[in-house]
């Protein structure tokens, strides 16, 4: 048994995109479950008029702020009540990107999920 799931979701009017891919398999009385997941979202869309304008924006910034830095988070889970093992691991972070005159500072979160139980207690 195999089963995928895909779904992209954008939202102009909230400026964010939803990327989503699960699967569900089984085998050998084992069920295996997997979650990729990207979101990203622009917080700030800052006009340059000029070729200087980037220079100015720069020094606006705070360079004190973690923003820049990526964050990476581990979750692992063993249940042995109902065998079941999971793992979790996500990124969030921020990037910049310039088009047509506009720096657009986007966020963003990643994550995958699995997750590992008998089908015989799922029943």
């Amino acid at each position: 048994m195999r089963e995928v799931i895909f779904k992209n979701l954008t939202s102009l009017a909230h400026r964010k995109k939803d990327i989503l891919l699960k699967e569900v398999f089984e085998k050998d009385g084992v069920i295996a479950k997997t979650e990729r997941r990207c979101f990203y979202f622009i917080r700030e869309i800052a006009t340059l008029d000029e070729d200087k304008d980037l220079n100015k924006w720069l020094d606006s910034q705070d360079k004190t702020c973690a923003m820049n830095k990526r964050h990476f988070h581990i979750m692992k889970e063993h249940n042995e009540k109902i065998s079941e093992d999971k793992l979790i691991c996500k990124i969030a972070g921020t990037f910049y990107a310039i088009v047509d005159k506009k720096v657009y500072t986007i966020g963003f979160l990643h994550s995958f999920k699995m997750c590992f139980f008998k089908e015989s207690l799922t029943k």
